[in-house]
């Protein structure tokens, strides 16, 4: 049987970073680390009050960039 579970996934979209709550738009960012701390932000909320395990993915060009800032620090 599949585990359900709820996704929240950031991606790149035009000059911005596009939060996404099972497939729809909850919110964009132009910092990385903005919507990083977005995502996480409703995902933690959201494991106190769902039945199910919260997941917070990202698309492959915001490992990049984090891996670019964290060279960079």
């Amino acid at each position: 049987m599949n585990e359900q579970c709820i996704d929240y996934h950031i991606a790149h979209v035009g000059d911005a970073w596009g939060i996404f709550r099972d497939g729809t738009q909850i919110g964009v960012r132009d910092n990385p680390a903005d919507a990083i701390a977005f995502a996480n932000f409703f995902a933690d909320r959201e494991t106190l009050i769902a039945p199910v395990p919260v997941h917070v993915t990202a698309d492959t060009l915001l490992h990049r960039v984090i891996r670019d800032l964290r060279m960079a620090a």
